[in-house]
């Protein structure tokens, strides 16, 4: 077993083309050399029970990533563009999650092949 794969924005490589559709900050950090069934925890302190949108910055292909919230599977996002490169960059919409309880929650970020993460955003939905 190894750990997660994370490198960081830079600009010879992430920013001077200029074809990011979103461009990063310099020195995000990003998970990056995906391979398939990789995955990654985080420990979110959710506030307020819902449906939150997901946003992602990633980069490359067109794929599909899942959410677990307390190892139960959550949520199929998927990202709806592909950039052309692992170093160009885009930011969208790609799903909704659902949390029931607030308080602290093991998330888990399951991926494959094809791509850079630089991070989510998680805005509480008015929509339900």
């Amino acid at each position: 077993m190894e750990g997660v794969d994370l490198s960081y924005v830079k600009d010879f490589a992430d920013l001077d083309h200029k074809k990011n559709l979103v461009a990063p900050d310099e020195n995000q950090l990003y998970v990056g050399w995906a391979k398939d069934g990789e995955w990654c925890n985080y420990t979110v302190d959710v506030k307020t029970a819902g449906t939150y949108r997901i946003s992602a910055l990633y980069g490359n292909a067109a794929n599909t990533i899942k959410f677990s919230i307390e190892r139960t599977p959550a949520t199929v996002c998927n990202l709806p563009l592909a950039t052309g490169s692992m170093h160009r960059w885009n930011k969208a919409e790609i799903g909704t999650i659902t949390v029931a309880d607030p308080g602290l929650h093991l998330l888990t970020f399951h991926y494959n092949q094809g791509n850079n993460f630089a991070y989510f955003d998680f805005e509480h939905s008015q929509r339900e």
